[in-house]
């Protein structure tokens, strides 16, 4: 199994490649039937942040969130799952909530399941390395602004 924990399942796959996601929850859901644990939602959610420097609470804005919660049964075997993503693909969190499911319960598709999340977690480190370097390249140096040339 994975050596990631669950509560980064969800952003991994969320990061891989879309039509690998699709077709492998696609071949789960055309075996297993899928029972919704509570209504799928997609919608918007008030963000809340803290100020950095008062630590008091404030609401930056409202982003679009979708959330699924589901139960897969396969005969005997039966997997519970969720994703809730920062979109409003209610249909892209329901592909992860299956492959959540079906990897959480160690079922015949977890190897391809965890390469996927190994995959969308390297797309996420170059997403995050791409966000370093511009960071760096806009970084000021308030000191050598404030020296005399003289």
């Amino acid at each position: 199994m994975t050596h990631t924990e669950r509560e980064h399942w969800g952003s991994a796959l969320a990061a891989a490649d879309p039509a690998a996601v699709t077709a492998l929850a696609g071949r789960i859901t055309a075996r297993a039937k899928v029972e919704a644990m509570a209504p799928p939602r997609e919608g918007l959610m008030l963000l809340q942040m803290r100020d950095s420097v008062a630590g008091s609470p404030f609401h930056l804005g409202e982003i679009p969130v979708a959330r699924v919660h589901l139960r897969l049964m396969d005969g005997a075997q039966v997997a519970e799952g969720g994703a809730v993503l920062m979109s409003d693909d209610l249909a892209r969190a329901t592909q992860i909530a299956v492959l959540d499911a079906a990897l959480a319960a160690g079922w015949r598709e977890a190897p391809e399941i965890e390469a996927l999340i190994s995959a969308g977690q390297a797309a996420r480190a170059r997403t995050e390395a791409d966000r370093a370097l511009v960071l760096d390249r806009t970084r000021v140096d308030f000191q050598l602004l404030s020296e005399d040339d003289a």
